[in-house]
């Protein structure tokens, strides 16, 4: 897929690595930022960089991949849209209003809603689907407002209703600093932090959201998650279920990861649970991380003329992430 990419920022460093990994899969044609100082770093690392929005869009492409700040966003979407451009937009809806949200639902294109497609989440999904006994309440940890909310509505399968109950809990913490987005840190600084818990009621059906700003970073957090049924509990670890004669067991998530390069980084090949796989990546050996094989899915999707995931379902997960 040929794409124009709006934005710089670390996130748009995603696109711009797939499209090095896999050039058959995505080809950055252009690149639009704000800056001359921004433009000719790009250009040093090998991509084609304008500062006018039209002349990066002059460029043959398939797509617009909208990476930028919240600012200006609305008025982005609507004049791409008005050149009938097919949209991909990394950057979250949550900052739009309910009015701006319900134009932009029905816009072509789609938002990069990933993490049901990383491979724990693709994991989780697909035991889901194996069992007859269906989940009733969530507990998720580790992910911002609309993300969680994402992940939320389709392992409940809540649809696109509003919750009936919401109660809230926010309380100051400290730990220690472990990290940042340049990596570990080993100061032993201690930082404040705000751990914001939510609980919303779908019926009879429970999410528990907690999170803090500072979880991302953190060596000493985990992404977390908990899916309870009648008759299993499931987390990032496996699932806690009863046999057949009525006796607990477990079965384990194993991610089997292969080392590509010697003593570099490990590439995920396939994920099973019990002996089964349950999840492939399709893109193995190449050396990508989670977020990198989910981001690389969609746009093999999209490309292939699939939606997996259309605006309206990014609206209505920014409407359902301000409550959390």
């Amino acid at each position: 897929m040929k794409a124009v990419l709006i934005g710089t920022g670390w996130r748009a460093h995603f696109y711009m690595r797939i499209s090095r990994l896999l050039p058959d899969l995505l080809q950055i044609v252009s690149i639009y930022t704000h800056t001359e100082e921004r433009r000719r770093e790009i250009g040093d690392e090998g991509f084609e960089a304008f500062t006018d929005l039209d002349q990066a869009l002059s460029h043959d492409h398939e797509a617009v991949i909208i990476s930028s700040g919240a600012s200006g966003f609305f008025d982005l979407l609507r004049y791409l849209h008005g050149r009938g451009e097919n949209i991909a937009a990394e950057t979250t809806l949550l900052s739009l209003s309910a009015e701006e949200l319900e134009e932009v639902a029905d816009y072509d294109g789609m938002v990069m809603e990933q993490y049901q497609y990383t491979p724990a989440f693709a994991a989780l999904f697909k035991v889901l689907s194996q069992i007859e006994d269906q989940p009733d309440q969530l507990f998720l940890s580790g992910l911002h407002n609309h993300h969680s909310a994402s992940i939320a509505r389709r392992i409940l399968n809540t649809g696109y209703r509003m919750p009936d109950e919401v109660h809230s809990l926010t309380f100051p913490s400290r730990m220690v600093r472990t990290g940042s987005r340049n990596g570990m840190e080993k100061g032993m600084e201690t930082e404040d932090y705000e751990r914001k818990i939510r609980m919303m009621g779908f019926g009879d059906k429970r999410v528990i959201h907690d999170f803090s700003s500072k979880q991302y970073h953190s060596y000493l957090f985990d992404r977390h998650f908990e899916v309870r049924g009648r008759s299993f509990v499931i987390t990032e670890e496996g699932m806690k279920t009863i046999d057949d004669r009525g006796y607990p067991c477990f079965i384990p998530f194993v991610f089997h990861r292969d080392s590509s390069a010697g003593n570099g980084a490990l590439s995920l090949s396939h994920v099973t649970f019990g002996g089964r796989t349950v999840f492939e990546n399709p893109y193995y050996p190449v050396n990508m991380n989670d977020d990198e094989i989910a981001m690389a899915m969609m746009i093999e999707r999209y490309g292939k003329g699939g939606n997996p995931y259309p605006f309206r379902e990014g609206a209505m997960d920014a409407d359902l992430g301000r409550l959390l």
